[in-house]
């Protein structure tokens, strides 16, 4: 009887060890599954990893929960946990209008922060978040699904954040461009390139911003070296439905060598039957000659130019001066020169705004 009961234990072994080893074979990443969900609980989520999925099972669970829910109403986009070793001022945002995307940098979390300090939201716009610490800071990157102003509140506990249409922030809207960038240079000579200039201008410019007591949100496409095509240029204006596309450029001969034409010229889109692409384009340039002093070369049609032709609002293309001449070219590589230009651009998206009101 006894032998008989241990080669029964010994035949079902025998069927569990195969059982398990098909198991395995047919379904090779149960093992590693397992193992990876064991190791996300210790040790937390790796870098990049998307936690939208936690998020939306722990706001599901706070809702279930009448005590919870009532305590802590989910009246915001996101309900963030602040821990005690966390210094709220040190949290910082950037906002990616290019790529819809945000993020925020949350200095003293580490791999775990999502599973001890559990996130709840809902929000229609949010595509992805993911998260992951490095050298503990943690790293939360929202994508949206358009592009949109974070704001954000806070107390002792939380921080709530939400995502706001940019018109309900703004009364206009304006994007901004500086040409060129990155591997594309524009044009060149003497050692200047084009994109180093239009990026000094816009610069300046955003200083003018800045301080504009207007209802003004300017958006730019950038504001560093970077390098994008130009249908993410006219993209961001078209997506954000903005009031005036400005794009800022410095002009060259066909041949690219010195030479004595010079003075300022502006691109609008003639197929703007409303003429308020013209409109603009001629408020760049007066403002310009009055502000730089340059010549008159005139506002000129631009519509065989991508970012002029495809753009749905008003669009001006500014070609502030030529960088094949020499005097010019002095005059654009100083401070005073390049203010004045920017300063020049502010007052005429200004007044074409105001313009509109009348």
């Amino acid at each position: 009887m006894e032998r008989k009961i241990i080669n029964s234990i010994t035949m079902a072994s025998v069927v569990l060890t195969i059982l398990c080893g098909v198991v395995l074979y047919l379904c090779p990443n149960l093992h590693t599954s397992a193992m990876e969900q064991q190791v996300a609980m210790t040790n937390g989520v790796s870098m990049g990893e998307s936690v939208l999925g936690l998020i939306r099972a722990n706001t599901e669970m706070t809702q279930q929960s009448p005590l919870e829910a009532e305590e802590h109403p989910v009246m915001h986009h996101l309900r963030m946990q602040i821990p005690d070793n966390v210094n709220i001022q040190h949290i910082s945002f950037i906002n990616n209008y290019l790529y819809n995307t945000i993020l925020i940098k949350v200095p003293g979390l580490g791999n775990t922060y999502f599973y001890d300090y559990p996130m709840i939201g809902s929000c229609n716009h949010i595509v992805d978040m993911t998260y992951g610490s490095a050298n503990n800071v943690g790293l939360i990157e929202i994508t949206l699904d358009n592009v949109y102003e974070l704001t954000y509140t806070y107390d002792d506990k939380y921080m709530y954040i939400d995502f706001v249409n940019p018109r309900d922030v703004y009364d206009y809207i304006v994007v901004v461009d500086a040409g060129h960038g990155g591997i594309d240079v524009g044009c060149s000579h003497s050692g200047v390139l084009e994109k180093q200039l239009t990026l000094s201008i816009v610069q300046k410019m955003k200083e003018y911003f800045d301080q504009d007591n207007h209802r003004i949100g300017v958006y730019y496409t950038r504001l560093d070296d970077s390098d994008m095509a130009l249908a993410q240029r006219v993209g961001l204006a078209n997506q954000l439905e903005a009031d005036l596309f400005l794009s800022v450029h410095i002009n060259s001969t066909a041949s690219g060598r010195t030479s004595s034409i010079h003075g300022t010229e502006v691109m609008y889109r003639v197929s703007d039957t409303t003429g308020q692409s013209k409109a603009f384009a001629q408020n760049c340039l007066q403002a310009l000659l009055d502000g730089i002093g340059s010549k008159s070369r005139g506002v000129v049609a631009g519509d065989e130019i991508k970012i002029v032709r495809t753009a749905e609002m008003p669009v001006a293309l500014v070609e502030v001066g030529y960088i094949t001449n020499k005097e010019e070219l002095q005059l654009m590589q100083t401070e005073e020169y390049q203010d004045r230009a920017a300063e020049a651009l502010y007052h005429a998206v200004v007044q074409t705004l105001t313009e509109k009101e009348e």
